[in-house]
Parts: C-alpha cells; structure tokens; sequence
C-alpha cells in the first residue's frame, strides 16, 4: 500500500463493518442482516480484518490522521471486538480523531470502555417520528433513540466525547412541524454535530418499492427551512448536510471533502490514495468473498478525472475551491481553466473572487448543474 500514498500528506483509515440487525429500507450501503449471517462470520471477518490491519499498521510507521469505523451497524461487534480493532489502529500513535457509528438500540453501558480511545460517536436516530422510522425501516424505537442520547450525555461527561447524531428528512408523510420539532428535540441534547441527509431513493433499495419521493422544489424548499432551523439553533453548516456547533467538524469527513488520503478495510470499503493524481481502490464486495481472499480493485485516475472529484466534494463544503490551493495541487490555474463556464452560472448560485470559488445555498442546492458545467472547461 505505502507505494500509492504520497507519503508528504496525512492518511487516515476507514474500516466497514458489514452487519447490521435488518437492512433499513432506504439503504444502500454494502451491509448483511444477522438473518443472513452464519454463525462464525463475525469472528472470520474479525480474524480477516486484524490479519489485515496488523500487515497495515507493520508497513506504516505513522499514526493515522484520523479513524472511522463505519457500518453497517459496528456496536454488533459488541465492545471488547471493538476494542481489539481500535487497539491495532492505533498501534502507531494516536489519531486527531477516532470515531465510531452505531445505532441507538445497541448503544449501552458496555461501549464505555471504549472512551479512553474514542473521541467521537455517531448515533442514527434519523427521526423521532414513530411513522417515519417505520417507513424508514429502522430497528430503534423513540424511546430507544432518546435512551441512547441520554446516555451519550453521561459518557460526554469527563471524557471529552464529542457525539454526532443523523436526522432525515423529506421522508414521505413527514410534516414540516414533525421535522422541526425533530431538530429542536434533538438540539435540546446539545449533540456537537448533527447530520441531516434528505432521505435519498437508491435503486434496488426497498423504499423504492413502497413509496415515492417528494417533488424537487418541495424538498430544496425543505432543506432551505431546515439548514435556517439548525442555523437559529447554533450550528454551523459547513458541508452540504453537516452542522457543528463551536467548530466541531468531523475531521475524518472532512479528510474525504478534501479528496484526502484514506484506506479503506472490509468488504466495500473504498480507499483513495496519492494526491495530483488519486489511485481510487475498493475491496471486494461480499462478505464471502472478502473472508476468502481480501483484496483490492484500483484504478488511476488521469489528471483531469482527479480535478472532477475534487470539485465533487470541496464545493460541497463552506470553504469551496482555494484558487492557490488547486494551483499548488494540480500545477493548474483555476480561473484560467473554468473562468469561461464560471460566467455561464447563475450570479446568484455562487462568490467567485481572486481567492476563491464557494457556492451559495441556492448554489448547493443545484449542485450537479453546476459541476456539469464547469466539467465542460476540462
């Protein structure tokens, strides 16, 4: 692995855990229900995944910028797994930031074992609506979400926690008052980062099977409500659909809105390594055959596939494109490669000025037109 990175910069470490107690119904992800686990899968994935992590950490003689361990749903690995993983993350020094998810049913005293290495914990309550978690397909109660949020308070306290929690919203049936009461329920834990996703309809997912979504100016009237509720509350949007409070973003995403480097284990997870030109890597898809034989399918990407990713996610972001920053990256000039499509953008969707290129929340909203046109420059 060391020969893709550029080893001047930061890497930091994802790793995918798989299972989950039942598939929600809008996603997407690579994950497994226990229905259709064997019984040894947990301990084979985590044989495969330490084999792995101990080769890693043996040929990197640096710590992580940050870790992620993503799911799937990871508190069903139970703590003591959990801890072994962190451990052998963290075997070449601590990380600016290690971070967990796991859902609000699962979350109990047990994970405090966890907070002497942790330094954040996302939760997904996705909504305190009994109606809408329904049609989401989630496992949690509201009762069970409002347990786990108490209990991320008590851990807060002494450690130095910092918890994340996801909201959705433009859920089919959800008012815009059960939205709003949402934010403020959730406000009211005082949670440093909130993630609210506008529920998204994948192909091959079940939710497409059952409902519809909004109409688009429905939903973009929505989010632009919504983005003003947390703003009155004290968040910051820094990112498309992340708030933090007193400058508590998430490292590690934003690692991935910079087009950093990462790599990524267990069945799904991608890796980005290099910097001028990224090698983007992905591990084998299914449980099985990650259990079998781990390993990666990459792909360089040219110069110009690398400036479309990163406009991809940095416009994504509060600080959009830093012209001398995509100078020094590339060793291109940003206004001489997009100046033209710039002036064929609507005035109101974008701040170009010699420094920078941020798009507004009108901008943000048409996100994928803009990016279309710019792409027409390279």
């Amino acid at each position: 692995m060391k020969e893709y990175l550029d080893l001047t910069k930061p890497v930091s470490l994802y790793i995918h855990v798989p299972f989950c107690t039942t598939k929600c119904g809008y996603c997407a992800f690579y994950s497994l229900p226990e229905a259709k686990c064997g019984k040894n899968d947990i301990s084979s994935y985590m044989s495969v995944l330490t084999c792995q992590l101990e080769a890693l950490t043996d040929e990197l003689d640096f710590p992580f910028h940050t870790v992620y361990i993503g799911g799937g749903n990871p508190g069903l690995l139970g703590a003591e797994n959990l801890s072994v993983i962190l451990n052998l993350a963290c075997r070449r020094g601590k990380s600016r930031e290690v971070s967990m998810e796991i859902n609000p049913e699962t979350l109990d005293e047990s994970f405090s074992l966890l907070l002497d290495r942790l330094t954040r914990i996302s939760i997904g309550i996705q909504s305190f609506d009994p109606d809408c978690l329904k049609i989401l397909g989630r496992n949690a109660t509201v009762s069970q979400c409002e347990r786990a949020l108490r209990l991320l308070q008590d851990f807060r306290l002494g450690s130095g926690l910092v918890f994340n929690a996801d909201l959705m919203m433009n859920i089919p049936g959800q008012t815009r008052s059960s939205l709003f009461s949402g934010i403020e329920r959730l406000a009211s834990y005082t949670p440093e980062h909130i993630s609210l996703y506008s529920l998204t309809f994948e192909e091959g997912t079940q939710l497409v099977k059952t409902q519809c979504p909004l109409g688009e100016d429905e939903e973009a009237d929505n989010l632009l409500r919504a983005w003003e509720k947390l703003e009155s509350l004290g968040y910051e949007q820094y990112e498309v659909s992340a708030f933090a409070r007193d400058g508590h973003y998430c490292m590690h995403n934003l690692v991935y809105w910079n087009l950093g480097q990462y790599i990524g284990l267990g069945p799904s997870a991608e890796s980005s390594t290099g910097w001028t030109s990224v090698i983007s890597s992905r591990e084998n898809e299914e449980l099985e055959s990650y259990l079998r034989n781990p390993s990666f399918n990459s792909t360089r990407l040219s110069l110009d596939e690398t400036i479309e990713e990163y406009l991809m996610t940095r416009l994504r972001t509060k600080w959009g494109i830093d012209k001398a920053e995509f100078s020094s990256r590339f060793a291109r000039d940003f206004d001489q490669l997009f100046s033209s499509s710039v002036r064929r953008l609507d005035e109101s969707w974008c701040r170009n000025s010699a420094e920078r290129f941020v798009l507004t929340r009108e901008g943000v909203l048409v996100l994928n037109k803009v990016l279309l046109t710019l792409f027409m420059s390279l």
